[in-house]
């Protein structure tokens, strides 16, 4: 009886003692380095699966229809025209805005979804 009352005490002093204090610093896990995409130039590929994105200046542009149509379609970097004609041939663009030619909407970094106006919002 006496062994068991002394594994016992043995069993909560151990459980009770202070933790020993060490001389080397708590390691800390460092944080992964921030993942960075590559950029594309000028006519280089962007978009797609792997989500590239055009270098400084320059927009991603798919071809006609492919926002709607693909869902990880890939475009081409390209700058964004700065002077546009007047002349109205109007397109709809990916954000389901009417612009009144495609260089207007790619001026405003938007590619075309179809020609012609876009179709009003539905309501509801």
């Amino acid at each position: 009886m006496r062994l068991f009352l002394f594994a016992a005490a043995l069993a909560l002093l151990t459980g009770c003692a202070a933790p020993a204090k060490t001389d080397t610093p708590d390691l800390a896990v460092p944080e992964p380095p921030p993942v960075s995409r590559p950029l594309a130039e000028a006519g280089g590929m962007c978009g797609g699966i792997a989500g590239i994105a055009c270098a400084e200046g320059l927009s991603c542009f798919y071809e006609d229809g492919a926002c709607r149509t693909i869902a990880d379609a890939a475009g081409t970097c390209l700058p964004r025209p700065q002077m546009c004609t007047y002349e109205y041939a109007p397109v709809c663009g990916c954000d389901g805005e009417t612009y009144g030619n495609k260089c207007a909407a790619q001026a405003a970094g938007v590619s075309v979804d179809t020609p012609g106006e876009c179709a009003p919002a539905e309501e509801g």
